[in-house]
């Protein structure tokens, strides 16, 4: 897993002593600085007020400006960075994660080592000192992630300068409690760094096989039993979905499963997540045009280790089990055909139309082992329809199932991490468009409501008992624009902070 390089730390706001390269001060639009700059020497004060009335920042979302301090005023900075707030009454928690990751950038490229930020005696209309500071810290982290790992020797010659300390001003008395958010917030945010490296790994070094070897890496290092289902086994469980679509590869299918149990008594939360680790489209070929993104199509499958690996560093009271079918979608002469029926775990005849409908076809397998270990509670993430893509874009996660509190309780972890889901509905008549005429049901249901039908085929395979709620992450799984700072181009490591958010919730 990519290191967090970047270390944070809270301080007290009797700053005046501490040095640092530069502090970090706020500019709402207007010209008009933070309340904290009243914290500064007054020759660091007059020099801001100097700057902002002579028009050199606006205080323009996204916008920054390094003052110089004159040693004459004996600051123990010799710099101040302003950053644009914009509007404050529009200011959100994405607002500061995307600060966060702007203060990072922005240093870097300064060749700041030490910042520190300043925001007590502020007030947020919306938030509180504390909520700033965690969303700031959680954009900064989110946006010193690199993936580097496959640049060549030459290209790390020059190496890029990194920040390597930021810190956080608060009042004395509200330290504690913000350091022990701060450690809550690295910890999910190395579990995001790990789903994005897995995520970013290219399809000939992450195999089916290689996730499962990263599975148990994964178990030596945390308190995580590892199970791993493949070949015979997966034949002999019935679970011929999985097996299907890993059928016309060289690296053969396997079924990986995450125990994580330190809840006692608790109820236990299943967490199912897709990865076709390259999807080809296998028979029903995919355009060749941006058929590399596809690596991407294991985005599910790295949003659970991310989670268990979050969930595992935080040391929470819960019970998770992870479910991860694994698989690579070729063509060949092994592959499977459009019109061949196979036989589920469930024991469901499904009638295959295309397979490049795949992911729907190993969830079903893993949705229905997952009921064996008894959960409360179901969820799965997927890039699974294309569809999802068109009807919301990649601003917000499709959410359907069948729990309307569970589905409530997931948007609003959506809201306050920032990684929205939006509901779309389960009607009964949605279910007439998989049926099939010679199996059970079909893997496709025509080009209306594809992501609808998607997660009625997918309703099939959940015991009505339990909720479940279904994530289609295919719009919001990665990010190749590179135009929001928090998310570098590649994989978004989306589900990690919403899964942590609504575990956290429910813990209490």
């Amino acid at each position: 897993m990519s290191e967090t390089v970047l270390k944070m730390d809270v301080v007290d706001e009797a700053i005046a002593s501490r040095e640092a390269d530069a502090w970090v001060i706020g500019v709402h639009a207007g010209s008009e600085a933070q309340a904290a700059l009243t914290l500064c020497p007054e020759g660091v004060q007059h020099a801001v007020r100097h700057a902002l009335k002579a028009g050199w920042m606006r205080g323009d979302t996204g916008e920054s400006l390094f003052l110089p301090i004159s040693k004459d005023d004996q600051p123990p900075v010799a710099r101040v960075l302003l950053v644009g707030l914009g509007k404050r009454d529009a200011l959100t928690a994405e607002s500061f994660r995307a600060l966060g990751a702007t203060v990072v950038k922005t240093c870097e490229k300064s060749g700041v080592n030490r910042a520190i930020a300043l925001l007590s005696l502020d007030t947020w209309p919306l938030l509180s000192s504390r909520r700033v500071m965690e969303a700031m810290a959680e954009g900064a982290w989110l946006g010193n992630y690199r993936f580097e790992r496959l640049q060549s020797v030459s290209k790390k010659e020059t190496p890029r300068h990194r920040l390597k300390r930021l810190d956080f001003a608060l009042p004395g008395n509200k330290i504690k409690g913000a350091r022990k958010r701060l450690d809550q917030v690295e910890r999910i945010t190395r579990g995001v760094a790990l789903a994005r490296d897995l995520a970013n790994l290219p399809g000939n070094l992450l195999t089916p096989d290689i996730l499962a070897k990263k599975a148990r890496e994964l178990a030596e290092r945390l308190p995580i039993k590892t199970t791993i289902l493949s070949g015979p086994v997966l034949a002999q469980k019935g679970m011929n979905g999985i097996l299907a679509v890993g059928q016309g590869s060289a690296n053969p299918p396997c079924l990986i499963v995450l125990e994580y149990r330190k809840g006692g008594d608790r109820p236990t939360l299943a967490v199912v997540g897709k990865a076709v680790t390259f999807d080809s489209g296998g028979i029903s070929l995919k355009p060749g045009a941006k058929m590399e993104e596809m690596k991407f199509d294991m985005s599910g499958g790295a949003a659970v280790f991310g989670f268990l690996h979050a969930i595992a560093e935080m040391k929470l009271p819960i019970n998770v089990v992870g479910i991860v079918p694994a698989a690579e979608n070729l063509p060949s002469g092994t592959a499977q055909r459009p019109g061949d029926v196979i036989k589920t775990a469930k024991g469901l005849f499904v009638e295959v139309i295309n397979t490049d409908a795949e992911g729907r076809l190993i969830l079903a397998d893993a949705l229905h082992h997952a009921a064996s270990f008894d959960p409360d509670v179901i969820i799965d993430l997927a890039t699974l329809t294309g569809a999802c893509v068109i009807a919301l874009g990649s601003h917000a996660t499709g959410l359907m199932g069948n729990n309307l509190p569970l589905q409530k309780k997931l948007r609003q972890a959506g809201e306050k991490c920032g990684e929205r889901v939006w509901p779309l509905p389960l009607f009964a008549e949605y279910q007439e468009q998989i049926k099939s005429v010679v199996a059970d049901i079909k893997n496709v249901g025509g080009r209306e409501a594809g992501t609808i039908t998607a997660a009625c085929f997918l309703s099939r395979f959940v015991d009505e008992t339990r909720a479940w709620a279904h994530l289609d992450i295919a719009g919001t799984a990665y990010d190749l624009s590179g135009t929001r700072a928090h998310v570098p181009k590649g994989a978004v490591g989306i589900g990690v902070r919403l899964l942590c958010r609504y575990a956290l919730a429910e813990r209490k």
